[in-house]
């Protein structure tokens, strides 16, 4: 292992421990108060948007298992998901009014570390790592509204034949890292702050300015800065991600710095059967993620896997690729 995998690897595992520490202390204060907390938490994960999310990773990775999944059911999926959790809470229906972003994924992680944990934010993560968990990135990959677009034009941009291009994963969890811990230290030590008519000082988020889920909340800002820092970083992501797969994900999101670690030990994922593979690196190829040259390698720590279905479907002469049981050795990897 590099200097710098050692680096990026230690500094990633202690993002993880921050991101997890809001989780440890619910389940303490739980236990302390008879379970209360834990009942609050369980009363938002039964709203309609964590049981449809939930419906809709589960979905999705019994498609992947099944190898059922193709893009006439994959677009609808990642549509449906841009839309519930997207758009359709800017609509003047009651009936989408509690699919709003509020808190968003980033938020969800982030602000815990600030302000402290509320049931919402609880559950958004334990969503997020149940199913990151179960599947390879099955939030990330078919519910995240940001990501589902991300992918939409990855396949739209496949259409138009626009070259993308592929960045080291070393490079790309190194900023995501660096990102994060900027994080910590602005947020955390009050550098970036704001100063109330009583004059005390709250901590403000570094990612409040580069979160590219608050471009899904429609609205007219106070100022045009607010403007600005509202929608810019969601206009770059939709532009980006034309010439790079999945920028926000890769560069930005504490969210895909937080799965990347749980999907190392994820019942399934995608595995590569030894005996048929003729090591031609078509899948490398076409794939659009950093991970297939991990997976052929048989890596102990993989890049981001999205289950993309790339790899597993036509490119593959052998087909050698498949969404299997993750931790199976004899014949996979």
């Amino acid at each position: 292992m590099t200097t710098l995998k050692r680096i990026v690897t230690t500094a990633s595992l202690a993002a993880l421990s921050l991101l997890l520490h809001p989780l440890r202390l619910a389940a303490q204060q739980g236990q302390g108060r008879g379970g209360g907390r834990g009942a609050g938490i369980l009363a938002v994960l039964s709203r309609p948007k964590f049981v449809t999310m939930l419906v809709i990773g589960l979905l999705a990775g019994v498609l992947l298992l099944t190898r059922k999944m193709r893009n006439s059911i994959k677009v609808p999926i990642l549509l449906l998901s841009t839309f519930l959790y997207g758009v359709a809470a800017n609509l003047p229906l009651k009936l989408f009014a509690g699919f709003s972003m509020h808190p968003s994924p980033v938020c969800s992680a982030t602000k815990s570390l600030l302000y402290g944990f509320r049931p919402p934010m609880i559950a958004f993560l334990a969503v997020i790592l149940v199913l990151t968990l179960i599947g390879p990135k099955l939030f990330c990959g078919w519910v995240c509204p940001v990501g589902a677009v991300q992918e939409l034009i990855a396949m739209l941009a496949d259409k138009l034949r626009i070259r993308r291009r592929k960045w080291n994963f070393r490079w790309t969890q190194g900023i995501r890292v660096a990102v994060f811990l900027a994080f910590v230290f602005l947020s955390l030590t009050a550098v970036l702050h704001t100063t109330g008519q009583n004059g005390q000082v709250t901590a403000l988020s570094l990612y409040d300015y580069i979160n590219a889920f608050h471009g899904y909340e429609i609205g007219l800002q106070p100022t045009l800065l607010d403007n600005v820092f509202h929608y810019l970083p969601f206009i770059l992501t939709l532009a980006f991600a034309f010439v790079t797969y999945r920028p926000f994900c890769y560069l930005v999101c504490p969210i895909g710095l937080l799965t990347n670690l749980v999907e190392n030990f994820a019942l399934f994922r995608v595995v590569l059967k030894k005996p048929v593979c003729n090591d031609c690196g078509a899948c490398a190829k076409k794939a659009p993620c950093p991970t297939v040259p991990e997976i052929l390698k048989d890596a102990a720590y993989r890049p981001d896997c999205f289950s993309c279905t790339v790899c597993v479907g036509k490119c593959c002469p052998s087909g050698s690729l498949e969404f299997g049981v993750g931790f199976k050795k004899e014949g996979n990897c």
